[in-house]
Order: structure tokens, then C-alpha cells, then sequence
């Protein structure tokens, strides 16, 4: 162990471009694994660094990675085989295969036939596989049909598009509340048909809820909620929040779910509210936001082809006002019947920020070495 954060330290400090790896073991699990660190090779190009690939998309094929550059906008892509950028795909704002003007995009998603969908605040974007129209997509009371929405309800634009690019599964809420989700969104793009499906999950999640008094300046007060991860496997939908070590496993046929409970031997199997939820400013707010991160948080499932596994990664996380960030990061292994097969902690000096994939049977963890794009990666040994 003394040797790989050794090493790892040295990759941070010179920016190293070999391969560093080491072989670690976890007791408790019975898995060990190996860890490296890789440059991308931008060929002299200048990535889009400034979100940490955070508004990135890894492709079906395990191993493209979709950056969206918005100053530009344009596509950096890369390829995790070569560890190079392979092209760049300009977009244009206006026009027939125009994207539109919204200063910031939430994130993208790339189909398997090559589409581009763009998610911005008040619509999604469709860029076509030859890049030269868009269809565009908003969901009013007014173009959809379906289960009707309520006169004080609206979707929401984040969600996840399904693979064959049909559906996409969002939230609903109160449209005089951005932030609230009352249940599960399904639409279907080409009907434009809106099925609602209520989950226990949205109600459980009310109680974490940290919400700050409304500032003079804005539209409604701050409401920090939990994430909610969505994930598409052999039509079901995966429907999880990071507060609780659990899923909702829908069926995309009947609408019917199965809710399924696991236990972890290295963390906490839920988080607790421990935190003032009501805040008087952003300050207050802020700090219990930081209260709740210091907890553990589960993130989205991911199946990963090669291993033919699921990987999930959870984390607490550390933060102070003198820009001080630390966390603990953990792995745990599923089968595809969602038996639990391990977990293993990961060493104290990985950081989860920015752009994270699961890819060809690796954890991929961006890095930003001195403006160039690089990956620490961990390989397990099962």
C-alpha cells in the first residue's frame, strides 16, 4: 500500500506519463486489482478541460468518450482504446442543424447509431447521425398525450434516453418547484405519450430535502435534493437515489417493480438526516449540504460488458471553506441477477471528480494534469 500512494503521489506532483501500476488486495472482499494512471494524447489540441469532462458521454461501444465543448460547441471525442483524441465535431447554434442558443447544456448522450442528444434546460436536442438536422423536443401538457399532467405539474429535461433512442425516462413535479420530483416520467419520442409511474422512492427522498429561504434576487428559493440515478438493462429501468443502498427494478412492459435491498460490510446501508434541513441563507444551506456529503452517497448502477458485471461506486465527501476536499470511495460488484459478489474500498488518495466511466473492464477517473487530460484506472482481478 506505502508503495502505491507513493507512486501515486509522484503522478500527481510530475505528471508522469508512464504507467504506474501496483497490485493491491481487498481482505473483506477477496478481490484484488491493479491501478494505473494514462495520458490522452490530444495531438496538440487543446481539450475542453474547464468541467473536468463532466458534460461527457461514454458511447454503447465501451470505449468512446463524448466531450461537450460548450464555448465552441463542438464534440471532443475520444477514444479510450488509443488514449487519443480521434476528432472533433463542430456544431453550429442556429440553422437546420442548429443546436440553439442556451448558454449552458445540462449533458449529452450519444446513441449507439451515432445521435447526439443535447439536454438543455427547457428542451432536449436531437442531432442527427450525419450532423445535418436536429429534431427538438418539449414537453408541455399541450404536445403531450397520455396520462395527463395536472395544471400545477411539468417534465423535467434530465433524465436518460433508452438505447434504441425511443424513450426517454425523466421525472415529473410541481412546475412553481424546479427541484421537487413527484414520480417517474416515461415518454415515448416518436408518439409523443407520456406515462407516469409512481415509485415509494420520491416520498422517501422528501425528508433530505435542505431548503433555503428565498433570496431577493430569485425566482423561487434554493431546494437541494438528492440525486436519483437511471440506468437501462434488458428492458427494465434501474431507479436508484444516492441516500440508500437499494434499487427499483421496473419492468418497461407492465410498469410493474420489484424493489431490491442490499448491505454493504464497508459503509453505512443508508444515510441519516442529521443536518438542519431548513436554512436562512446560502451559507447555512451550504453547510449542510456538506453535513449530508460527509455520509455516504450510492451512485448509478453501470453494467459493464467485459466483466459482464455491474460496478457501483459510492463515496463520502469532505469539504471546507478553505477549498479543502477529500473523500472515501468505494467499489461493490453485482451479477447480473443483482447478487452482491464484492466490494472493496478504494486507496485515500482517489478523487471522484469530474468524468468517471466503466469501460473494458476498468474504473476510468479523469484527472487534469497541467491542462491535459489523463486517467487513473483500476482494474480488478475477479
Amino acid at each position: 500500500m506505502i508503495r502505491y500512494l507513493k507512486l501515486l503521489i509522484l503522478f500527481f506532483i510530475l505528471a508522469s506519463c508512464q504507467n504506474n501500476g501496483s497490485e493491491k488486495s481487498a481482505s473483506l472482499a477477496e478481490i484484488t486489482y491493479t491501478i494505473d494512471t494514462v495520458m490522452i494524447d490530444s495531438k496538440g489540441y487543446f481539450l475542453y478541460l474547464s468541467e473536468g469532462l463532466g458534460r461527457s458521454d461514454l458511447a454503447d461501444d465501451g470505449k468512446t468518450v463524448y466531450n461537450l465543448n460548450q464555448k465552441l460547441p463542438q464534440l471532443e471525442v475520444i477514444d479510450l482504446s488509443l488514449l487519443e483524441l480521434v476528432d472533433t465535431i463542430p456544431m453550429e447554434r442556429e440553422g437546420p442543424a442548429g443546436i440553439g442558443t442556451s448558454s449552458i447544456y445540462d449533458g449529452i448522450q450519444v446513441l449507439e447509431n451515432g445521435e447526439v442528444f443535447i439536454f438543455a434546460w427547457t428542451e432536449i436536442v436531437r442531432l442527427s447521425t450525419d450532423r445535418k438536422s436536429v429534431e427538438k423536443y418539449r414537453f408541455t401538457s399541450q404536445n403531450l398525450k397520455g396520462d395527463p399532467l395536472n395544471a400545477d405539474e411539468e417534465v423535467r429535461y434530465e433524465g436518460l434516453i433508452s438505447e434504441d433512442g425511443t424513450q426517454f425516462f425523466t421525472f415529473y413535479g410541481k412546475s412553481n418547484q424546479p427541484s421537487s420530483r413527484l414520480g417517474l416520467a416515461i415518454i415515448d419520442l416518436e408518439e409523443m405519450t407520456l406515462k407516469k409511474v409512481e415509485l415509494p422512492l420520491y416520498e422517501e427522498l422528501k425528508p433530505f430535502e435542505i431548503k433555503t429561504e428565498k433570496e431577493p434576487y430569485a425566482k423561487y428559493p434554493y431546494v437541494y435534493v438528492e440525486q436519483i440515478h437511471l440506468t437501462e438493462f434488458e428492458n427494465h429501468l434501474l431507479v436508484s437515489a444516492s441516500p440508500f443502498n437499494e434499487l427499483y427494478k421496473l419492468d418497461l412492459d407492465s410498469y410493474t417493480y420489484q424493489k431490491l435491498m442490499f448491505s454493504s460490510s464497508l459503509t453505512e446501508d443508508r444515510a441519516e438526516v442529521t443536518y438542519p434541513t431548513e436554512a436562512s441563507s446560502s451559507a447555512a444551506s451550504t453547510q449542510s449540504i456538506w453535513d449530508r456529503w460527509k455520509q455516504i452517497s450510492f451512485h448509478k448502477m453501470n453494467w459493464d460488458e467485459k466483466t459482464e458485471r455491474f460496478w457501483r461506486i459510492s463515496s463520502k465527501v469532505f469539504m471546507s471553506y478553505d477549498n479543502s476536499y477529500s473523500n472515501e470511495a468505494y467499489l461493490t460488484f453485482f451479477d447480473r441477477d443483482f447478487n452482491q459478489i464484492g466490494e472493496v474500498r478504494l486507496p485515500d488518495e482517489w478523487k471522484i471528480m469530474g468524468g468517471k466511466y466503466i469501460s473494458q473492464g476498468m474504473y476510468w477517473q479523469f484527472i487534469n494534469v497541467n491542462d491535459e487530460a489523463a486517467f487513473v484506472r483500476l482494474k480488478p482481478n475477479f
